[in-house]
């Protein structure tokens, strides 16, 4: 069996043959008992394969989706990035009370006379000194 007898059985399989092709692809099988074995199994294969596809590739797969996605309602980007950094929102909010508070007692860097946000975000004014400080 040769490259050109198995790609003839994948086409025989599809049903893309023509009528002509087809008759001469069952006189080859007919002839050839080592083809014919190999189309038995390839039959068999195919139909386990079939049997056993995912229910996804059934038909009319498209509009079992489209029926899912409107059945889902509509979600905005907001609610989804809510749902996705709800879990995060109490780790962010002790991270920024932790490094406002760190800042805070440096704010010697910014200062005795800043005011608070300029001490909690380190507001350093851009001065020569401040650049020094910073290496910049």
């Amino acid at each position: 069996m040769n490259e050109s007898d198995r790609i003839e059985m994948m086409r025989a399989l599809a049903d893309e043959m023509s009528v002509e092709q087809r008759e001469a692809f069952e006189r080859a099988l007919a002839d050839d008992p080592v083809l014919r074995a190999e189309w038995a199994s390839l039959q068999m294969l195919e139909g386990l394969l079939h049997e056993n596809r995912a229910e996804s590739f059934r038909p009319f797969f498209a509009a079992r989706v489209t029926r899912r996605i409107e059945g889902a309602g509509e979600e905005g980007l907001a609610d989804a990035l809510m749902w996705l950094f709800r879990p995060l929102a109490s780790l962010a909010l002790v991270l920024a009370v932790f490094l406002a508070l760190s800042n805070w007692n440096e704010r010697e860097l910014v200062g005795e006379e800043a005011s608070f946000l300029e001490a909690v975000f380190v507001a350093v004014p851009a001065t020569a000194e401040a650049a020094y400080v910073m290496d910049m």
